[in-house]
C-alpha cells in the first residue's frame, strides 16, 4: 500500500531499489528488512506511530513475529493482514508481489540477492587474480 503524498513510482522505487539493497538490510547476514522495520519505517511520524489503529497493526506484528520466528514476511503478513492480491502486499507497496515475497527459482528479491552476491565475489576473485599475476611478474623477472 503506497502511503498517501507519494507517487507510485517512488514508493516502487523505494521498496525494490531501496529495501532490497545490501546497505538497507544491513546486520552481518545481509536478510531482508522484516515486516516489522518496514510497517515501522514506512508509517512513522517522529519516529512514533501516530495513529492508534497503526500502533495496534505493529503490535500484533511485532507479537506475531516473537512467538513464531520461523515465519517468513510473506507469512507474518498474510495472517496480520489476510490473504494478499497479486498486485501488491501490505506494506512493500504496488509493483512487490506475494508471490515474490513467497520465494521459489523466479522470486526477484531472491535473484537480487543471488546478482549482489556474484558481484562481489567477482570483485574479490579479481582482487586474487591480479595479486596472483603481479606475484607471477615478480617471479617471471627473477629467472
Amino acid at each position: 500500500m503506497c502511503q498517501k503524498g507519494v507517487d507510485k513510482s517512488d514508493w516502487v522505487w523505494l521498496v525494490k531499489e531501496h529495501f532490497f539493497t545490501e546497505k538497507f538490510k544491513g546486520g552481518k547476514d545481509g536478510k531482508l528488512p522484516d515486516v516489522a522495520t518496514i510497517f515501522f519505517e514506512t508509517r512513522k511520524k517522529n519516529n512514533k506511530l501516530v495513529e492508534p489503529e497503526t500502533s495496534e497493526k505493529y503490535d500484533k506484528i511485532k507479537e506475531l513475529m516473537q512467538s513464531e520466528s520461523s515465519l517468513t514476511n510473506i507469512e507474518v503478513v498474510e495472517r496480520c493482514f489476510g490473504p494478499q492480491q497479486k498486485s501488491h502486499v501490505v506494506g512493500f507497496g504496488g509493483g512487490i508481489t506475494a508471490k515474490e515475497l513467497k520465494g521459489g527459482n523466479s522470486s526477484k528479491a531472491a535473484l537480487l540477492e543471488k546478482l549482489n552476491a556474484t558481484v562481489k565475489e567477482n570483485e574479490s576473485l579479481k582482487g586474487r587474480l591480479e595479486g596472483l599475476e603481479s606475484k607471477y611478474d615478480e617471479l617471471g623477472s627473477k629467472f
